[in-house]
């Protein structure tokens, strides 16, 4: 991942972390399952 990826995520995240719901609770968990290794797998959408 480049720089500039890394940055538009934390930068996503961010503003993510502002959401309150179960459709914002359901993103962070798909997005730290990618960052852990977890989530190779494809979830169904």
């Amino acid at each position: 991942m480049t720089v500039e990826k890394q940055r538009e995520v934390i930068r996503l995240w961010n503003e993510l972390r502002r959401l309150e719901g179960p459709a914002a609770e359901e993103l962070r968990i798909q997005i730290l399952e990618c960052f852990s290794g977890k989530g190779k797998a494809k979830r169904a959408a």
